[in-house]
């Protein structure tokens, strides 16, 4: 097949939108210098920015003056006002400094703040919850100190959180990331964090100082938490973006020495690789020698299914249901289990955490399974909830299952 003028290898099989997007954002994180289609439909681009999670980072890259002046001013006015969440979020980072601080407690920020210091423009990345952990022996205390300051629990049982509220605030207090997984590969995920309270960075946010985790434990958080929702309701651009820069900020040998070894003992090592192969070459990240011999045929298959997914899952109502079929919440892996065994010990998690005393008494299970699938029944009914599609659930599950299954996430490597 012939090369097009302008447009890179491993981009044909995406629309004209679609490399639009990634090509403006290669601009914009990495300076490259990278053709992109004519006459896209800049409407279109806008509202997939929006779905992805980047229409700041695109923005910059924009000639504005080839776009309609109505979809600049709409972006205009959107690159504005998440430029102001992207500013409440960090002043709602500080007040946690502060209150933790105050109480002498030692905590991290995740992901937010944290993965916008790796930018070229830290509030260019859109920011979402405000994330923030602590030791389980000092989640009492440090809900204390939140409730002084008029913070209400949230009273939702959580497998790694628990979430405080006040007006518009909302903060999700962890006592342990997202994403660790069970058995073996969990035991050495938690190993490796005990030291994260003595291995902080502070960075510099709106003047102030601000915990995060060192290099090695924002890596590892950020590979946890970006499996966590692949398997689940899916992964955006964004969060492509977040480990692209990231990656970036270690040479090849600085890279391997932090990660290579404690990656292969918990099977995220080969994860790792496809994901930055991603980025080297849909972003523009520059070219890591660690990631090894390229896969194409993957890598393809990983943008594709962030383009039809969206952040989160937001362009498809089935995904949050087919996480079900396809994983125990990222957990144990992908395709150890037929879809039905899976879906059974995916409902086995939902009761566990939201009834805790099944875990003593596994009895408690199918009822479990009733009420709270009663519950969801009803309410989807009352148009609350996102109405099931069994044959759609059954065929994105099955095909985000094969894809998946090629990460071998939590297979230990030699």
């Amino acid at each position: 097949m012939s090369k097009k003028k302008g447009i890179q290898p491993g981009l044909r099989s995406l629309s004209k939108t679609e490399k639009t997007i990634l090509i403006l954002l290669s601009r914009d994180l990495f300076k490259t210098s990278r053709s992109i289609p004519q006459d896209p439909d800049w409407e279109e681009v806008y509202q997939e920015c929006l779905r992805q999670s980047v229409p700041i980072l695109v923005w910059n890259a924009l000639d504005k003056a080839q776009i309609p002046v109505d979809t600049v001013e709409r972006w205009k006015n959107t690159v504005i006002a998440s430029a102001y969440h992207n500013l409440q979020v960090a002043w709602q980072h500080l007040l946690v400094d502060r209150l933790m601080e105050k109480g002498r407690i030692p905590y991290v920020i995740l992901k937010g703040s944290a993965s916008g210091a790796y930018y070229p423009a830290p509030m260019d990345h859109i920011m979402g919850d405000v994330d923030f952990l602590v030791s389980p022996d000092h989640l009492e205390r440090a809900g204390e100190i939140l409730k002084a300051e008029g913070f209400s629990p949230w009273e939702e049982e959580h497998i790694c959180h628990v979430v405080y509220r006040k007006e518009n605030i909302h903060l999700e207090m962890h006592f342990e990331p997202a994403g660790v997984p069970y058995g073996k590969p969990g035991e050495l995920v938690r190993e490796y964090m005990k030291d994260v309270m003595e291995q902080v960075r502070e960075i510099q946010v709106e003047g102030e100082k601000l915990r995060v985790p060192s290099r090695f434990h924002h890596g590892l958080i950020l590979l946890l938490h970006t499996s966590h929702h692949l398997t689940g309701e899916g992964i955006g651009l964004r969060h492509l973006c977040d480990w692209a820069v990231f990656v970036v900020s270690m040479t090849d040998e600085e890279f391997r020495q932090l990660f290579e070894e404690k990656l292969k003992a918990i099977g995220m090592w080969r994860f790792a690789r496809i994901l930055t192969q991603t980025c080297i070459r849909y972003l523009g990240c520059p070219a890591r020698p660690w990631t090894g011999k390229e896969e194409p045929d993957l890598t393809a298959a990983m943008i594709r299914d962030i383009f039809d997914g969206g952040n989160f899952g937001n362009k498809e109502e089935n995904r949050k249901q087919e996480a079900y079929l396809i994983s125990n919440r990222g957990k144990d892996g992908v395709g150890k289990r037929s879809i039905l065994w899976q879906l059974a010990a995916s409902m086995n998690e939902v009761v566990r955490t939201h009834m805790p005393a099944a875990q003593k008494f596994p009895v408690l299970l199918p009822l479990g399974w009733v009420f709270y699938g009663g519950r969801y029944w009803i309410r989807m009914m009352k148009g609350q909830r996102p109405k099931i599609q069994p044959r759609e659930m059954l065929e994105g599950a099955s095909s985000r299952r094969e894809l998946y299954r090629q990460f071998g996430l939590f297979q230990r490597e030699q």
